[in-house]
Parts: structure tokens; C-alpha cells; sequence
């Protein structure tokens, strides 16, 4: 009990130096690029800044260098239904089509925007002799403009 009391102590000790010791450039980057934004909490994962952020009603993740330099913003979208219609055109094109959508997110980068969708196939029906098959995920990528990056499996170092 004592053991894991401490170690609780000693996680919380660190987190919170690591997202309270934000640089002063990296939070004034962040509010030149989001001057409306609030930041509800600073994650450092890898030597990057990410600010969980809330501007009116709209939640994202934007995520800077140890320099300030903006790398990417990611907002959840939680209606799949909502997506742009070039978009779900798009991915009623691809391969996966048919597999459940249980995450999407906008990811905006200095090079442009797109959608993430991350899809497994639990609505493929399994009988009595295939019990044990395991579920499959994929990540699909698709442009703002409706053009398929890639499709890969979620082990293959997915962002989402």
C-alpha cells in the first residue's frame, strides 16, 4: 500500500513538472496561433508541447516544438456523419468502406489538413466456427480535398 502511494506521489510529481515548465516561447506560440484559445492542460511527450485546448465549443490538441514552431493541431470529430461530403465520398470508395468508423479527427499541419479515420471490421459476422478471430483495425487518411493518403493498420505507427 505504501509502495503504491508513493509511486503515486513521485507520477504526480513529475507530470506536473512536465506540463507546468512550458517555455514562454512555446505558450507564446501557442497564443499568437490560438489567441481565443483556453489551454485546459500542457502534455511534453518526445521533447513536444501539446496544449489541450478549448475555444468556445471547439476542443483540439495543438502541439508545438521545443522552439515554438507549430507541428500539427488534432480535433475529434464526433459525428462520422459530419465530415465533408467529398470526404465520405472518398472513403465510400476505399477498401474499407464497410468497417465500422469508431475515431475520426481533423489533423491540420503546416502542409495542409486532413481526416483520420480509424475503422475496424467488428460488423463482419462471425459464425460459430470462427469465434476466436481477432479484430482488425485500420487507419485511412483522406485530404481535405477528398484524395486518399493511406490506408495502414494501426500498429504501423498511427497518429490517432
Amino acid at each position: 500500500m505504501y509502495f503504491i502511494a508513493l509511486t503515486m506521489f513521485y507520477t504526480n510529481h513529475i507530470l506536473a513538472q512536465s506540463t507546468n515548465d512550458v517555455p514562454s516561447i512555446v505558450s507564446t506560440a501557442f497564443a499568437t496561433k490560438y489567441p481565443k484559445a483556453e489551454v485546459k492542460k500542457w502534455n511534453v511527450v518526445n521533447h513536444e508541447y501539446i496544449a489541450k485546448a478549448k475555444e468556445g465549443r471547439h476542443k483540439y490538441n495543438a502541439t508545438f516544438d521545443q522552439k515554438g514552431n507549430w507541428i500539427m493541431t488534432a480535433t475529434k470529430i464526433n459525428w462520422p456523419w459530419k465530415l465533408p461530403a467529398v470526404v465520405k465520398a472518398s472513403f465510400k470508395k476505399c477498401k474499407y468502406k464497410n468497417w465500422n468508423m469508431y475515431s475520426v479527427k481533423l489533423i491540420d499541419k503546416p502542409t495542409g489538413q486532413f481526416y483520420q479515420i480509424l475503422v475496424d471490421d467488428r460488423n463482419h459476422p462471425v459464425d460459430i466456427f470462427h469465434q476466436n478471430l481477432v479484430t482488425e483495425n485500420r487507419l485511412v487518411e483522406i485530404k481535405s480535398n477528398g484524395e486518399l493518403v493511406k490506408e495502414r493498420g494501426t500498429d504501423e505507427n498511427a497518429a490517432l
